[in-house]
C-alpha cells in the first residue's frame, strides 16, 4: 500500500535543517541499505523476495517501496512484508528498525516523524530504545524468552534458539563460578586474617608472662596456640615440633615471635617452701 506523504505545515524556517522520517521510511531505509550489503540489483532482490512475500515484486516495486525513505509516496509495510524482508536479506527484525545517520546533510538533522511528536520530530534515537527496550523491558523480554523456552517440545528450537540458551547457561555457569571464587578468596582472607590475630595474642601473652613472672597458661592462651614449654625450654607449636631453646625457631629468629624467658620453671605448689611473717 502507497501513501502520500502529507506536506509538512511550515516548509520553511526550521524545517530547511532538519529531515523528518516515518517509522514506515525508515523500514525503507534500511531495506535499501540491506540490499546493498547483499550486493544484490534490484531485479535480483525482486527474485529473492518472492518465496518469502508469496508474489512476485516487480523492479518499479522494489525501487518505489526503497525510494520511501526520499518522500513523495512512501509505502506503508507490513508486518508481513517485514518479516519476508529479514528472513530474504538474514537479518533479524528490529534490525530494519535500527535509525540512519543522525545527520542527512551539512547542518540537517534526521528527525524521527511519529503522530504525538513535536513540530520539529523527535530525537532519531528513540528507536535505538524502541528496538532494545530499557532495562525493565528487557528483563520482560527475558521472561517472555524464559516462558516460550520452557514451554518448547524439547528437539524443535532452531540452531538460533539453542545458541541463545546455551550462552544463557554459560552464562548462569559463569556467575555461579565468579560467586564461589568471590567466597573462596574471603575464606582465605579471613583464615589469614583470623590466624594474624591468634599470633598476636600469643605474642603478647607470651611477653606479659615474661613482664609479670607468671605462668603463660595463668593467662589463657587461646587453643591451637603456639606456647611455651617450661620442661622442654622451647616454644611449642602443636601443629609441629618443639623449638629447641638454643636456636629457637625460624619465626623467633626473624622476630616474628618473641622467645620465652630462659628461666627455670618454677616449682610444684606442693614443694614450694613456705614462709611466714614474723612478728614485730
Amino acid at each position: 500500500m502507497v501513501r502520500k506523504k502529507p506536506k509538512p505545515e511550515d516548509s520553511g524556517g526550521d524545517r530547511k535543517h532538519f529531515v523528518g522520517l516515518t517509522p514506515n521510511q525508515v523500514v525503507a531505509y534500511n531495506l535499501a541499505l540491506a540490499r546493498e550489503i547483499k550486493g544484490w540489483t534490484q531485479d535480483q532482490a525482486a527474485e529473492a523476495l518472492e518465496p518469502y512475500l508469496g508474489v512476485r515484486w516487480s523492479k518499479a516495486s522494489v525501487s518505489q517501496a526503497e525510494r520511501s525513505v526520499a518522500g513523495g509516496f512512501v509505502r506503508n509495510f507490513t508486518a508481513d512484508e517485514i518479516v519476508a524482508f529479514a528472513r530474504c536479506y538474514e537479518r533479524p527484525v528490529t534490525w530494519f528498525f535500527m535509525p540512519p545517520p543522525p545527520l542527512a546533510g551539512v547542518g540537517v538533522a534526521t528527525r524521527l516523524a511519529v503522530a504525538d511528536a513535536p513540530r520539529m520530530g523527535e530525537n532519531v534515537a528513540m528507536l535505538v530504545d524502541l528496538v532494545f527496550g530499557d532495562r525493565n523491558q528487557q528483563y520482560d523480554l527475558c521472561r517472555r524468552l524464559d516462558a516460550f523456552l520452557a514451554a518448547t517440545v524439547p528437539g524443535s528450537l532452531t540452531d538460533a534458539q539453542h545458541r541463545i540458551a546455551a550462552l544463557a547457561d554459560q552464562r548462569v555457569a559463569a556467575l555461579v563460578r565468579h560467586a564461589f571464587t568471590g567466597l573462596g578468596h574471603w575464606q582465605t582472607s579471613l583464615r589469614s586474617l583470623a590466624n594474624q590475630l591468634e599470633d598476636l595474642e600469643g605474642r603478647s601473652k607470651l611477653a606479659m608472662a615474661s613482664q609479670l613472672d607468671v605462668d603463660v597458661d595463668d593467662l589463657g592462651m587461646p587453643p591451637g596456640s603456639r606456647r611455651w614449654d617450661p620442661e622442654a625450654q622451647a616454644v611449642v607449636d602443636p601443629h609441629g615440633s618443639a623449638a629447641d631453646s638454643a636456636t629457637g625457631t625460624a619465626a623467633e629468629a626473624e622476630g616474628e615471635v618473641p622467645r620465652a624467658p630462659s628461666r627455670q620453671p618454677r616449682p610444684p605448689a606442693t614443694t614450694r617452701k613456705k614462709t611466714t611473717r614474723r612478728k614485730s
